[in-house]
């Protein structure tokens, strides 16, 4: 029996090598394809937890990222680990106010890194679920062309999420009614293990240095399958775009807590 071990999370050791990831920030860099729908603001609002309201046009970002991630153990381990570096992110974004700010709420995500799905659930409140994701990139040697295809599918336990594609313009930027990638809100789901009363907790986090570059647009086309997104399918495409991204995720603030019965 001891008192000495040691980590940051579970699972912890005598020397704190086998935590599952790193304290924040974390610091990512990669490549996004987006989709813009416009939804339905009744649809929309049902998906956002109080405090927060939904601001704004009733736009839906449908988002597949493939990304390097240090899991907050540094620069060097991103680059000497890519399995566990390495991973996709599926998301879907909601334009939200907490009455101080703007931001982004994800009611859905889904990842393949386990210790994305991990640091997500239990620390951030990332709404994180296990899939199979995969997105096609520029040619490594030609970059985009005008023409080019980029799609995106996210599936789960065999059965389609999702499928997000476009066919590239040119250059160019989303409008600004879009959103930002700046502000993310999230809701923490801590279960009583003896029976007792759900908290909810929603955090705000402002990402630090959030880059776009190389950023291209195109005529996009989206479809949803999982059930709970159905209710989210855009009576309109107003616009898609693939771009690379970096950014480091920071501690969050608390926004509000309440307790549930369960």
């Amino acid at each position: 029996m001891t008192d000495n071990l040691k980590g940051f999370v579970a699972p912890l050791d005598p020397v704190g090598g086998a935590s599952l990831y790193g304290p924040p920030p974390w610091h990512f860099h990669g490549r996004s394809l987006t989709i813009i729908g416009r939804c339905d603001p009744d649809a929309i609002a049902a998906l956002v937890p109080a405090p927060l309201k939904p601001v704004g046009e009733p736009l839906v970002r449908f988002s597949l990222h493939e990304l390097t991630c240090d899991i907050g153990l540094g620069r060097d381990f991103a680059q000497r680990h890519p399995e566990r570096s390495r991973c996709h992110e599926a998301v879907i974004g909601l334009i939200v106010t907490d009455g101080k700010r703007t931001g982004f709420y994800d009611p859905f995500l889904w990842c393949n890194s386990d210790a994305e799905i991990a640091v997500g659930r239990e620390m951030f409140g990332w709404p994180q679920v296990a899939g199979d994701l995969w997105l096609t990139g520029p040619d490594p040697q030609t970059g985009h062309q005008s023409g080019d295809v980029m799609a995106g599918l996210v599936s789960k336990s065999g059965r389609p999420v999702m499928e997000l594609s476009m066919t590239l313009d040119g250059p160019g930027e989303l409008p600004s009614q879009c959103g930002a990638f700046t502000t993310f809100f999230t809701m923490r789901v801590l279960p009583d293990p003896a029976g007792g009363p759900t908290v909810r907790e929603v955090y705000g986090s402002d990402m630090i240095n959030p880059t776009a570059g190389d950023r291209w647009i195109g005529a996009g086309e989206l479809t949803l399958s999982a059930p709970e997104l159905l209710p989210l399918q855009p009576v309109e495409i107003v616009a898609a775009c693939t771009n690379t991204i970096s950014w480091a995720k920071p501690y969050a603030e608390l926004v509000d807590r309440r307790e549930v019965p369960v």
